[in-house]
């Protein structure tokens, strides 16, 4: 996504003319279309049903589902970057707008911040499970507690984006001042968002399932002691850490490969920019599957949400009946006006 921002749409553009770059956009084009067809009203569709469900029965949800629930807004947040962003020329080879600068900065740090909160949620979400495994019943991971801790989530994803806005800041500036120059390098921009997007989290969650793992041990040693976590919701947590990590790990490895390639001062062909972008958009593509692989598999393995679910549909038919009986009650006052007006 930092071509819009550099001015240069890249492999992709409408002015590409070259054979095999031109191939590249189309294959590139083909999938970035399929997706808009079938996965995006999908994970659309998955993030508003589990926002709907938890949001209306708040008393009857636990830390898991709040975190879940973060997770669903930060897939909304992604949806709607990836509507923008696949029907430009980023992606298209005839794109459907060309949007500017300003409209790319700011859907390239919601991306940011959204792929954050999403990674973050899934990181504390197995530390939690281990506390609630260790300590059950604690207050730690309580619900009160999990809505703070993922306020300040999102407070943290928006300090981490802060680095995309100091670049663009930095474009507006004359390009003699030195310290905003060495600043206009997107590879700085990629370096750190792959350390706090993907190394930091991967290893928390990766020694959240370590302890989880000693734990669990531990305690199949003294046979009397019954396990403390659920296996529904170790399912559950394996599943979506497993999902969110593999689905974003092209991504930030592109993005590796790209402060590689300017650390090392490497210098290709064209065909190899053409084939980086491919990969880099490829990968951007299988990240944004996350926003329905993850309330997909949480629809479906999370076993309370179906209850909930039928609770919500209850009310909504409720409301309506109670619209239509109410309107048939105003509709025989209004007929019958002088037999049934109040004294």
């Amino acid at each position: 996504m930092w071509s819009c921002i550099q001015g240069d749409f890249g492999a992709n553009s409408t002015l590409c003319g070259d054979g095999l770059c031109h191939n590249v956009g189309m294959i590139l084009s083909v999938a970035s279309t399929g997706y808009l067809i079938l996965c995006f009203p999908l994970g659309l569709s998955f993030n508003v049903l589990v926002l709907v469900v938890n949001l209306r029965h708040k008393l009857s949800i636990n830390m898991l589902d709040v975190y879940f629930t973060n997770m669903a807004l930060a897939g909304l947040i992604l949806n709607l970057v990836a509507f923008l962003q696949l029907l430009g020329p980023d992606h298209l080879l005839w794109p459907a707008w060309t949007f500017g600068r300003e409209v790319c900065m700011a859907s390239f740090i919601l991306f940011n911040m959204a792929a954050l909160v999403s990674t973050y949620s899934a990181t504390l979400l197995s530390l939690d499970c281990f506390i609630e495994q260790a300590v059950p019943h604690t207050y730690m991971s309580s619900v009160y507690n999990t809505k703070h801790i993922c306020s300040f989530v999102w407070g943290g994803a928006s300090l981490a984006s802060f680095s995309s806005l100091l670049f663009y800041v930095c474009s507006k500036l004359s390009d003699q001042v030195r310290d905003c120059s060495e600043l206009q390098a997107k590879e700085l921009g990629d370096a750190i968002m792959f350390f706090t997007g993907f190394v930091v989290p991967a290893a928390g969650a990766g020694y959240a399932f370590r302890l989880i793992l000693c734990a669990r041990e531990s305690r199949s040693l003294r046979l009397s002691e019954p396990p403390r976590l659920d296996p529904s919701v170790q399912r559950l947590l394996l599943a979506t850490v497993l999902v969110q990590f593999a689905l974003w790990l092209p991504y930030y490895l592109t993005l590796l490969v790209s402060t590689a390639r300017f650390v090392t001062r490497a210098r290709g062909e064209a065909q190899s920019d053409d084939m980086l972008h491919f990969l880099r958009g490829a990968c951007e593509l299988l990240a944004y599957l996350s926003t329905c692989a993850v309330p997909i598999t949480y629809r479906y393995l999370q076993k309370t949400f179906d209850g909930r679910l039928r609770l919500v549909i209850r009310d909504v038919q409720c409301g309506r009946e109670g619209n239509q009986r109410a309107a048939r009650q105003q509709h025989v006052v209004t007929v019958s006006g002088a037999e049934v007006t109040p004294e």
